[in-house]
């Protein structure tokens, strides 16, 4: 059985019961379904691809009319504004479809995923160096008001033209003055070596989760909107976000300009790292012995994620911090699907001490109404 077929066919025992209410006026009815006074008329799901594609990814249920024969009809947007509301899942098909692997222009020729995850990848800690354009969804962010003087901490992902998805505790680190400065497409900062072309964005809006409170560690995730769109090229490129609950990788990949040890110093270069995903019992267990007022509660499998190696030598570290954790995209080729946001940990690269990221699917819905919803 098709996609399409199972979806229509839950979509005809879900709405069944209800035929009663079908014969109201189309117009009027889509208005009171979708609870707005958009423009929508009633078609075939067949014949709606926004809604067809959405529900077989998904990621929103069809708003129903009627049926013809076994044939969902359902309200279809037909304002610009409704036609063009985008969701994640939404937006990485289509980002996917700008690429020449998706038969787009932009080159995605230079890109290693699928290569990634079947190399012995040593120890940010225990790190390699990255390729470039390997991760053109990375970013670093800066602070300080002049652009000559900033200095680059935290590391972030490119996940719109317009939106830097990383952690809250990056708005503000220490005595530093806010967040203010996003540099996309470089790999070796500092240098002109290679073929990288830099962007450099303010940062105008810092939009932290509302359940996020310092110093704990929860919910540490937020979105950094940037003062005008970066512009797509091999260099510079979004990635997608995990909207899956439960993952079925047993690894992930975390990259950064970070220390290379607890006591070492930052890298120039971006490093990447393949790190195995820690069952959260044993997580719990490793941060059992130290218990912190960052994390009253442990760790809290729903909105996070540990990754490691409890053997120790493979680990994120101090400036890595708000980067990705992410897998090889398994539909779009040479496309990365977000995992994880790297929040905290303790000495970094010890035994029995996995990091913790901020688990991103958890946050969807929430990332959705922000940066997709958001006017440019």
């Amino acid at each position: 059985m098709s996609k399409s077929a199972v979806v229509w066919c839950s979509l005809i025992f879900a709405f069944s019961a209800d035929s009663q209410s079908w014969d109201r006026k189309d117009d009027e009815l889509c208005k009171v379904i979708t609870k707005t006074n958009d423009d929508y008329t009633c078609k075939p799901i067949d014949q709606c691809p926004v809604v067809l594609r959405a529900a077989e990814d998904r990621a929103a249920y069809p708003k129903i009319c009627r049926f013809s024969g076994r044939t969902p009809i359902v309200c279809c947007p037909t304002s610009p504004q409704d036609a063009t509301r985008r969701n994640s899942t939404e937006m990485c098909r289509e980002y996917y479809s700008l690429t020449t692997k998706g038969g787009g222009t932009i080159d995605s020729g230079g890109c290693r995923p699928k290569k990634i995850m079947s190399e012995n990848i040593l120890t940010i800690v225990g790190g390699t160096e990255a390729e470039e354009m390997e991760f053109p969804h990375m970013v670093i962010l800066g602070f300080g008001e002049d652009i000559k003087k900033v200095e680059w901490s935290c590391g972030g992902s490119l996940i719109s033209d317009r939106y830097v998805l990383s952690a809250a505790h990056c708005s503000e680190i220490g005595k530093k003055s806010p967040v203010k400065w996003a540099l996309l497409g470089d790999n070796d900062l500092g240098s002109n070596k290679g073929a990288a072309d830099p962007q450099v964005r303010e940062i105008v809006q810092r939009i932290l989760h509302p359940n996020y409170k310092a110093p704990s560690m929860y919910n540490d995730i937020g979105l950094y909107r940037l003062s005008t769109p970066v512009q797509f090229n091999r260099f510079v490129f979004p990635a997608c976000i995990n909207t899956e609950v439960q993952l079925s990788a047993k690894q992930a990949i975390a990259i950064g300009w970070g220390r290379t040890s607890s006591a070492g110093l930052t890298s120039n270069v971006l490093m990447k790292v393949s790190l195995d995903l820690v069952e959260q019992n044993e997580c719990n267990r490793s941060y059992s012995s130290s218990p912190s007022p960052n994390l009253k509660f442990g760790i809290n499998p729903n909105n996070q994620i540990c990754a490691g190696q409890l053997e120790g030598g493979k680990d994120t570290c101090q400036g890595d911090s708000g980067g990705p954790l992410q897998i090889v995209h398994p539909e779009f080729e040479c496309m990365y699907t977000q995992v994880g946001i790297t929040s905290f940990g303790k000495l970094c690269g010890e035994p029995n001490a996995p990091g913790v990221y901020t688990r991103v699917s958890n946050y969807v819905s929430w990332i959705d109404g922000i940066v997709w919803e958001s006017s440019p």
